[in-house]
């Protein structure tokens, strides 16, 4: 029976660090996080701050056209009394119908002027006569809008917290990761 040698063990090969890619994935993330929960944060406002349309308050007949995609909300200046409106479908000549008080509290400043929401309505086709009428000599304005939606806004605040979040994280933890794999590996010579 022959003897049996042992043969030496494969020479160890050190683990290259890793490349100076993954710091820039890391730091990139972050940087999206960041303009991310920006970019979100003005979505989920821009349903309190768009106008369909801006009309006097004066008496007269406005021939306006807003969205279909929703409710819309009558804004009126709140250092007024609400004017009355009257609103009119164009396309079937009848008084748009559910003209309602919503059921909270909407405000907003634009323009440094303080704005009430003061009636929800469908808009029918979207082609309207708005007759509005306010109260003393001062001009009032009325503005139309979509109405803000709970759920959207709702949403819009999940993701604003939540997209963030998750990409901070990620980020976070490449550089973590990466940063303590450069450090203990050792540099390889070419």
């Amino acid at each position: 029976m022959p003897a049996m040698t042992a043969s030496p063990p494969p020479p160890i090969t050190p683990k290259v660090r890793p490349s100076w890619w993954w710091f820039v994935l890391g730091g990139g993330l972050l940087v999206a996080a960041v303009i991310s929960g920006i970019g979100l944060f003005v979505w989920t406002l821009s349903g309190f701050m768009s106008t369909d349309v801006t009309l006097d308050a004066d008496g007269t007949s406005h021939a306006v056209e807003v969205g279909t995609d929703g409710d819309r909300m009558l804004w009126f200046d709140e250092r007024y009394d609400d004017p009355t409106c009257r609103i009119v479908d164009t396309a079937t000549g009848d008084p748009v119908a559910g003209l309602r008080s919503p059921t909270g509290d909407f405000r907003r400043s634009t323009g440094g002027e303080e704005w009430v929401g003061a009636a929800l309505f469908e808009p029918g086709s979207g082609r309207l006569d708005v007759t509005c009428t306010g109260s003393g000599t001062v001009p009032v304005q009325v503005e139309i809008g979509p109405a803000p939606s709970l759920g959207s806004f709702g949403l819009g605040l999940v993701l604003t917290i939540a997209v963030p979040l998750v990409l901070g994280g990620l980020g976070l933890v490449v550089l973590l990761v990466t940063g303590i794999l450069w450090s203990t590996r050792a540099t390889t010579r070419r």
